[in-house]
């Protein structure tokens, strides 16, 4: 028995970054501006990330997990999109930089009261629109029952999908009003 090898098996060890909050993103984040996460690379730290802080993702990527085109992401200073994209490697002390594109059109925030006639009460606009254009939706405030639905909506993103969605929701019979002052928060 003595001249069998003796085998020591060490578990594999995660990569543990830590990941740079941008400030409209800290509120999902706890109110952290940086968070430790592990993953291997960047697509396993956004979902992680998600894991830790629902409703991250959703505003880092689109509907088809890509990286949002005003979202930037660093490794070591240099842009994902130039190296491997979703598939970056990362090493363990990393740190991921998430930072929102200005140049190309600044990401804004707009209110508005949405009234959805009777025969649209049941029609999933709100989803449509979040997936067909470039914003994040955010119901503040909705009262809907069979005969009318009365929602407000915060529309994220840049000013021409907002634009977009708001002339969407138009096009398909949902009166569209701004909200003029913060009544919400």
């Amino acid at each position: 028995m003595d001249d069998l090898p003796c085998l020591i098996f060490y578990p594999q060890r995660v990569m543990s970054v830590i990941v740079r909050i941008p400030t409209p993103l800290r509120k999902l984040a706890g109110g952290n501006a940086e968070v430790e996460v592990q993953g291997k690379t960047i697509s396993e730290v956004i979902d992680n990330l998600e894991k830790s802080y629902p409703g991250l993702k959703e505003r880092i990527c689109d509907e088809k997990g890509a990286i949002r085109r005003f979202v930037n992401i660093y490794v070591r200073e240099e842009d994902i999109r130039f190296l491997k994209n979703m598939e970056t490697e990362v090493k363990d002390g990393d740190v991921v930089s998430i930072v929102p594109a200005i140049a190309g059109g600044a990401i804004e925030k707009k209110r508005v009261y949405l009234t959805f006639p009777k025969e649209l009460v049941k029609e999933p606009l709100i989803y449509r629109v979040g997936h067909k254009f470039e914003v994040v939706t955010n119901i503040r405030q909705a009262s809907v029952s069979d005969e009318i639905g009365l929602v407000a909506l915060e529309l994220e993103g840049e000013r021409e999908e907002i634009k977009k969605a708001i002339a969407y929701f138009q096009e398909q019979g949902v009166k569209v009003e701004p909200i003029e002052m913060d009544v919400i928060e």
